[in-house]
């Protein structure tokens, strides 16, 4: 039976800021063959009016502009305003379908075959149309959709029976004109998602059949995904969800099917909370909160269902999902894909998975971090390098309150702010230094490694994040850093994961954000002020802390700039570094006072071409004793894949990920050269970023896998990835030989037994206080210094303690402290034999001299001090050779009269703390007050606006 060409047919089109393929929906609705169809575009408050785009394609379609957004349903329903005649069948589409000539026809067709009062058609891939997306759903009695198909799932028209089914997609579907006004149309409080099942279901009610028709084709772009965000998506499902359950049941299926609702929801938050799931536990009680704190309009539609019911829950029962329904909840759900299409999910198990996963890798990097540092965590990680004790939790915060600096021969200037964010967090550990300590020290692997796992959450794959994580974790950078005592590498191994997701998403580039492509998981709305106040608390909490972050974060916006242009991808590119020059600059604000007065020597001193590591161990990152095996390359020949075999946004990002790799690589070879016209950090700290890049061009690889390779037939491309696992598995064989020595290749030992410091806690050791002059490399002093000759420094501390870390931040040298300096340098010059007495007049009773970072055998960073200090120092009549410590050698100051000596230099009481210091101080402490909270309401803000827009 054909359908009557008189047959009204009244199709009414959503707007909302379409796309370029809206040109090619209208034209599918003027292409359709059956001749009577009038066309209605209600458009939601676009910021461009489309009538001259409708009126275009279709000169005769009415054009309604509502001027803001409702949603869809109630978007949809200002057709039943109108006083004309009600027409035959209405036509619901979507501004992203496009219908085939015949659809309209052959919907209206089946509707009159079938006695149908709701028909839907057979949606495929907008792009690929031989690819299934939807055809019909089917329902269990919690209202849990099960779609027929699998999303992506080849047509061979294995689906093109005509099948009477629950509920059909809304994308695009027909209702009998007089049904749609009898059942009010869809509900009004629902704005996006679900309100087609709803629709279905209440039109159930009356004894109408649904049907779907698959001989009738539409394409669909399922762009809900771009327009609202996927956390919305999620909550607007559950929400209409138990609307529809509370509405549309009877008295008797009420009191039998929503408890059984409640408890299977009740199941699911405890799920959510034991897996870690805090957002999606929050959505199901929202879920049941919402509805139940709206009782009233829930009780004016059971009354509109109830006044037009024609047919009873148990025959409706009939044609829902069967089986055993609360496994069927549990075991299926929705989960909106690329748009707003309920897919072929089993949610509770993609969720255990998908928790599992997550579970299993936090599981696995803690019991790596344990094993690998529990010699560590058990005992005691030696002072060397920058990796100084902090002293009590009263020497941190004395330190940071007062303007004077207990380094040098003690000068005045204001405090480091790391001391400060040190004080803060003693109190919060309590006042036990050693344990915070320790975690700043080990903390910072396993913090890195969940930056890195956020950091790439916009990607929606575990198989990316898990991928990402392993290799960042496998990287030799930590591990050498602690070997080589860099605590500044470590520290930025922990941030700079956390700081480039800031910066990502200030850029807005995709899936960051909307620029260029989707926004993924996660994906905020870019707003400046949010994003800019983000990045700098991180960046001003890295460079207190670390200095060297400076350098870090130029090649991090240098290498994500500069990867984008190289692949051709120049979006965000502008706004990312405006987001990083804002947040550069309130960084500085929040370390002033303290950036000001030590700006120029916060670079350090480090002499170029010290450590003599060649290309080739620098793109290994084998920079101590860890890397240096051929297995070294295994990382590396992992991240080639993307680059053969990634196409579109993969390839990008792996070509990011490469420029980060390279550039800083390119940055920490020119220091090993002595290329640079600055002072540069060790390559540990340098190519921080470089291992974070190499992590994402890796982990491309896997998402070029999962989407390039299978769209060609088999070949050397299905071969390759089988070479980058194996290479990648090779890549983490190092990390477990590491994992079972316990220690992570650090070193055993330090100097603190080293006389004048061997039995500093005795009674009298107060009495025998005298300064301490060290020299020899940056690298292997345990204490900041000043730069003296060619790759010597010099550094003075008190003998009654081991450096701590206070003297790390060692500032501008003054006056007096460089004549400490010029003396060494002089008696080489002048050929002195008397430099003991001349250092008596500071109190310098001993000199050591570091050639390794700790004694011999431990510590295989080893810094040999040039021949002729030693040939002047034992040239001395006042200096006598001391102390049988290999890797140090101790010269003890025979000139030096103790008792005239006193105690050595002497923290100041209060009184000595200047009015505009302890201002200044406390305006940095407003600062940081001010910026906390400011992120925080700005985030909360954020919150409510979603929470709205999804009302």
């Amino acid at each position: 039976m054909q359908a009557k060409s008189d047959f009204r047919i009244h199709v009414v089109i959503v707007s909302h800021d379409p796309g370029l393929w809206f040109d090619e929906m209208l034209e599918s609705i003027a292409a359709q063959d059956h001749r009577s169809v009038e066309v209605t575009v209600v458009d939601t408050g676009s910021e461009a009016d489309p009538t001259a785009r409708v009126r275009r394609v279709l000169p005769q379609a009415s054009v309604r502009c509502l001027g803001y957004d409702p949603g869809f349903g109630p978007a949809a329903n200002q057709v039943l305003l109108d006083a004309g005649p009600v027409p035959d069948f209405f036509v619901f589409c979507h501004d992203d379908v496009a219908l085939a000539p015949s659809a309209l026809r052959l919907l209206a067709n089946e509707a009159v075959r079938s006695n149908a009062g709701i028909v839907g058609p057979k949606f495929v891939d907008w792009d690929d149309p031989s690819r299934l997306l939807q055809v019909g759903l089917m329902v269990d009695k919690t209202g849990v959709p099960i779609p027929t198909v699998e999303v992506g799932e080849l047509d061979q028209e294995q689906h093109d029976a005509v099948r009477e089914m629950f509920a059909v997609p809304g994308g695009c579907i027909l209702v009998r004109g007089d049904l749609f006004q009898a059942v009010g149309g869809f509900d009004p409080e629902m704005t996006f998602c679900y309100e087609d099942v709803d629709l279905c279901w209440r039109a159930r009610t009356m004894g109408a059949r649904v049907m779907v028709a698959p001989s009738a084709v539409v394409r669909h772009r399922q762009r809900l995904a771009e327009r609202i965000f996927q956390t919305q998506v999620s909550r607007l499902i559950r929400r209409h969800r138990v609307r529809t359950l509370l509405c549309v049941y009877g008295a008797w299926h009420s009191v039998r099917v929503i408890p059984q609702a409640m408890l299977l929801s009740l199941l699911e938050l405890l799920v959510a909370l034991v897996t870690g799931h805090l957002s999606q536990a929050r959505q199901i009680g929202a879920s049941w909160g919402y509805n139940l704190a709206r009782l009233g309009s829930i009780r004016q539609q059971r009354k509109a269902v109830s006044r037009v019911r024609r047919v009873g829950d148990s025959h409706i029962r009939m044609a829902q999902a069967q089986g055993f329904a609360p496994l069927a909840s549990l075991l299926t759900s929705w989960r909106s894909g690329a748009g707003d299409r309920l897919s072929t999910q089993n949610a509770m198990l993609s969720r255990l998975s998908r928790s599992r996963a997550s579970v299993v890798v936090g599981i696995v990097t803690v019991i790596l971090v344990l094993l690998g540092t529990r010699g560590l965590v058990a005992g005691s990680i030696p002072a060397v390098g920058d990796l100084a004790r902090l002293g009590s939790s009263s020497d941190l915060m004395s330190g940071w309150w007062s303007e004077f600096r207990p380094v040098g021969l003690g000068q005045e200037g204001f405090a480091p702010t790391g001391l400060g964010v040190l004080t803060l967090l003693s109190w919060l550990f309590l006042g036990e230094t050693d344990l915070l300590r320790t975690v700043l020290i080990v903390g910072m692997v396993p913090l890195g490694a969940l930056g890195v796992w956020r950091l790439m959450r916009p990607f929606d794959s575990l198989w990316i994040q898990g991928v990402a994580l392993a290799v960042y974790l496998a990287n030799p950078v930590p591990y050498n850093a602690l070997a080589n005592g860099v605590w500044s590498a470590l520290l930025l191994y922990g941030a700079v994961p956390w700081l480039m997701r800031a910066v990502l998403a200030g850029s807005g580039l995709a899936p960051y954000g909307e620029s260029g492509g989707s926004p993924g998981p996660g994906a905020r709305r870019p707003f400046f002020l949010r994003e800019a106040l983000a990045v700098g608390l991180l960046f001003g909490l890295a460079a207190a802390m670390a200095p060297g972050a400076l350098i870090v974060m130029g090649l991090v916006l240098a290498g994500l700039v500069l990867g984008s242009i190289i692949a051709g991808t120049a979006e965000g590119v502008g706004r990312m570094v405006l987001v990083v020059v804002a947040g550069a600059a309130v960084a500085a604000v929040l370390n002033l006072p303290w950036l000001a007065d030590s700006l120029p020597s916060l670079l350090g001193d480090r002499p170029g071409g010290s450590s003599g590591n060649s290309w080739a161990e620098i793109l290994r990152f084998d920079t101590g004793p860890f890397g240096d095996s051929r297995l070294g390359w295994a990382l590396p020949v992992a991240a080639v894949l993307p680059l053969a075999l990634a196409q579109d946004s993969r390839l990008a990002w792996a070509v990011r990920g490469w420029t980060l790799y390279l550039g800083t690589a390119a940055v920490a070879l020119v220091a090993e050269q002595d290329w640079s016209p600055v002072p540069l950090p060790r390559p540990e700290v340098v190519q921080v970023p470089g291992a974070v890049g190499l992590s994402i061009a890796v982990s491309m690889g896997v998402a070029a896998f999962l989407v390039d390779v299978r769209r060609h037939r088999f070949g050397w491309r299905q071969i390759v990835p089988f070479t980058a696992v194996a290479a990648l598995v090779a890549g983490m064989l190092p990390l477990l030989a590491t994992v079972s020595g316990g220690h992570w290749n650090a070193t055993r030992d330090d100097y603190t037994e080293v006389a004048p410091f061997a039995g500093v806690e005795d009674g009298d050791a107060a009495e025998l206080g005298h300064r301490v002059l060290w020299l020899g490399h940056p690298d292997v002093l345990p204490l900041g210094s000043w730069h003296l000759d060619g790759a010597l420094s010099f550094a003075v501390s008190d003998s009654r303690a081991f450096p701590t870390v206070a003297q790390r931040w060692v500032g501008r040298v003054d006056g007096q402290t460089r004549r400490v300096g010029n003396a060494v340098l002089g008696a080489s010059e002048t050929g002195t034999s008397r430099l003991g007495a001349e250092l008596s007049q500071w109190g310098i009773g001993t000199i050591l001299v570091a050639e390794r970072l700790a004694p011999a055998p431990y510590g295989e960073l080893s810094q040999p001090a040039p021949e002729w200090l030693f040939e002047m120092l034992s040239g001395q009549l006042d200096l006598v050779p001391g102390g049988l410590t290999a890797g140090i050698a101790t010269y003890h100051n025979t000139a030096l009269d103790l008792d005239a000596a006193g105690a050595g230099p002497a923290l100041p009481s209060d009184d000595g703390t200047s009015a505009v210091t302890r201002l200044l101080l406390a305006v940095q402490i407003v600062l940081w007050v001010v910026g906390l909270v400011g992120i925080a309401r700005l985030s909360i803000g954020e919150g409510r606006r979603r929470q709205k827009e999804a009302r």
